[in-house]
Formats: structure tokens, C-alpha cells, sequence
């Protein structure tokens, strides 16, 4: 029989025991935290890279690659005939509600118009027949914007990825400013590093300016709503002469009901998708990019195809996904011009996924997820 100091000295080791256990634990999730911290990006003379641990990243293709790839058979085969392009890639009327708990618009290539427990953003917002420095030359539209900007109900940010041209246009940052900026509660742009000093050179007014890992909690509509910076294989220019000096990234929009990704422009690299499918995820929608990937040699350190882009879908821990990043202007690659498309419907199927989980829409689609069950499993 224990006695009353037995009794009282089992409760203390008791105690204790609890204590370390507790404690044990905390260190625990710290170290496991640790773990999954974010790379961040270099930074040395001025210029931005990507970690050494982005094994993916071999760099830039230098003059001999570049002479090669010129050389490389171009399969992309895109129709001069508007018949045929409106069968293969149909224009549809754009379905926009402002009060929705989460659609998403594909108005082309990387722009996606989100509405997210109702607010509204953009990702990579570009509406111009150009993506150039020239509003007449350079890599042409085939497939055109389903709806002006001055068809859109209400636009409370825009997240940019990086600046290049197909993602960083001018003329449609200065309209979207023009048209939703200004005042507390006017326009806001959140863009990664490098980046703050040209969007208020063209005229935008409350820009947020982040790296890796960063977060900036802003309130809609008395909604708090968390926009997160988050790691993407890449690199940035506009004229040749600026190369690295602005950073690039993924973004991650997390409300108070529903989470969005957006890779932005990205190579695949699996640890970080890792982490940010176990940091931010799971994710109730993602944008992830399908095209411009041949030739591989080539292209594969900046960008993804259809079955890394599945990958990328498992790692976040994604409930369902749009692709995007295709069809939409002659970006040079030199895949047939549908097979994304194509290749993600069987790398779907490869992978076991319902057909429904990661699919492509057609230019101006509004797909509505409000209903999305929250029991559906996600995939690791």
C-alpha cells in the first residue's frame, strides 16, 4: 500500500514526466517547423538566385544552347484558321459573382480571376495582344481575352509573379489601377522582391512587396485574409540588362474558408512544394502552369509540363486544380499547341486522380468550388 509520501512524491514524477512529455513535443513541432521553413532565395550584388538546393536549377541556357534550341523543330502547329481555333480552344461568356465563396475565371494564359470567401484578385493580370516591351511586336495573342477589364465587377489585389512580359503588363496594371485603385480600401498589389519601385512608377498605389516566407494579413469586407510569398523555380528580366534584380514567386491566398495557390512561372522542385503543401496547405484550389516545357533540355529549369505539374498538385495537398499557362500566346515553345491539354488527362489518370481533380477550362469559363466538399481526401 502506498503511503501519503509515496502518494505525493508519484504525482510529482508525474508531473514532471507531463512536463518533459509537453515539453518534448514543443521541441518537436519546432524542429519540424524547422525543417519545413522555406528556402530563401540568394541575394548577392544586387542580383536574386535560387538556392544551390534547387536541384532542378541548372541555369540559364547559355549562346550555344540558345543557337540549338533556334535549330529545334517547332511542333507547335498553331491554327491560322479562327474556325478552327474557336472549335479546339472555345471563347466563353465570363460568370463572375463578386459575393462567391470560390470560383475562379480563366481569362488566359497565367490570369485567373479568383473570388475567395468574397474577395476578388488576379493573378499575372495581362489583357494586352503583346507580350513585349512593344504593344505591336513580339511573342501574339491567338486566342483573346473573353472580357475587358472594364467588364470586371470589383477587384480588391493582384498578386504578380514575376515581371516578365507575359505576366508583368503594363498596360493592364495601369487600367486595373485606374479603375480600382485609390482610397483606403482601394487597390492593393502584392508583388515579390525588386518589384514595388516599377508598379509605383506606373502609377499603383498601395503595392506590398515580399520574399519567401513572407506574409501580409490584410481585412475584406471585416474578413482577415492571409497572402503568403512562397518559393518558385525561376527568374526575372524586362530588358536584358536587368536580369535577377527582382525576385519570383508563388502566392498563396488563405481566407477565412477556403485556400487558393498560384505557382506563377516555376521549374519543379519537390522539397518546397513539400513544404508548402504542409506549411499553408491543403489547398481547396490551385493554378498550376501546363505549357511552354519543349524542348525539355531547354526549358526545364524555369518551367513544368502536365506530369510534373500533377506532381506539384500531390505536394500541396491540392483538392482540385486548373491549368494554366497555355493556349493562349506563340511563347516559342514548341510542344503541339493542345497537348497540354492532352498530357494532363492521362497524367491524371497515371496518377490515380479522379478526372475531376485537376482539369483545364476554356478561356472565360467561371468554375464554381463553393460547394466543394470538405471531406474529400487530398493527396499526399
Amino acid at each position: 500500500m502506498l503511503g501519503a509520501h509515496d502518494l505525493i512524491l508519484n504525482e510529482v514524477l508525474h508531473t514532471r514526466t507531463m512536463d518533459d512529455v509537453a515539453m518534448d513535443e514543443s521541441l518537436m513541432a519546432a524542429s519540424s517547423q524547422s525543417e519545413d521553413a522555406f528556402e530563401k532565395p540568394t541575394f548577392i550584388n544586387g542580383k536574386y538566385g535560387n538556392p544551390k538546393s534547387f536541384l532542378g536549377w541548372t541555369g540559364l541556357p547559355g549562346l550555344r544552347e540558345g543557337w540549338r534550341y533556334k535549330r529545334n523543330k517547332d511542333l507547335s502547329n498553331i491554327p491560322s484558321s479562327e474556325q478552327e481555333l474557336n472549335k479546339a480552344l472555345p471563347l466563353v461568356e465570363p460568370k463572375f459573382n463578386p459575393d462567391a465563396q470560390l470560383e475562379a475565371t480563366w481569362i488566359g494564359h497565367a490570369t485567373v480571376v479568383v473570388t475567395l470567401d468574397g474577395a476578388t484578385f488576379i493573378t499575372d493580370p495581362i489583357w494586352s495582344n503583346h507580350c513585349s516591351p512593344f504593344f505591336f511586336y513580339g511573342p501574339k495573342r491567338y486566342r483573346p481575352p473573353p472580357c475587358q477589364i472594364t467588364d470586371l465587377k470589383k477587384v480588391d489585389f493582384v498578386v504578380i509573379s514575376h515581371n516578365h512580359y507575359d505576366h508583368l503588363d503594363v498596360s493592364s496594371v495601369r487600367q486595373l489601377e485606374q479603375q480600382f485603385g485609390g482610397g483606403k480600401d482601394g487597390l492593393r498589389w502584392f508583388v515579390p522582391m525588386g518589384l514595388k519601385g516599377w508598379m509605383e512608377k506606373n502609377g499603383c498605389r498601395q503595392v506590398e512587396e515580399l520574399t519567401w516566407g513572407e506574409k501580409k494579413s490584410i481585412t475584406i469586407n471585416s474578413k482577415q485574409f492571409d497572402v503568403h510569398c512562397v518559393p518558385a523555380q525561376h527568374w526575372s528580366t524586362r530588358t536584358g540588362f536587368d536580369r535577377f534584380k527582382s525576385l519570383w514567386s508563388g502566392w498563396a491566398v488563405v481566407g477565412p474558408q477556403h485556400r487558393f495557390y498560384f505557382a506563377g512561372d516555376t521549374g519543379f522542385c519537390k522539397e518546397e512544394f513539400g513544404k508548402i503543401g504542409r506549411r499553408i496547405g491543403p489547398f481547396d484550389l490551385a493554378a498550376i502552369p501546363l505549357g511552354c516545357y519543349e524542348p525539355k533540355w531547354f526549358m526545364s529549369p524555369q518551367h513544368i509540363g502536365p506530369e510534373e505539374a500533377v506532381e506539384i498538385h500531390k505536394l500541396i495537398r491540392a483538392k482540385k486544380s486548373i491549368g494554366v499557362h497555355w493556349g493562349t500566346f506563340h511563347m516559342g515553345s514548341h510542344e503541339p499547341y493542345m497537348e497540354p491539354k492532352l498530357l494532363l488527362e492521362e497524367a491524371v489518370k497515371k496518377a490515380g486522380l479522379d478526372k475531376e481533380a485537376f482539369i483545364t477550362v476554356h478561356h472565360g469559363e467561371t468554375r464554381n468550388y463553393s460547394n466543394s466538399k470538405s471531406e474529400e481526401q487530398f493527396h499526399k
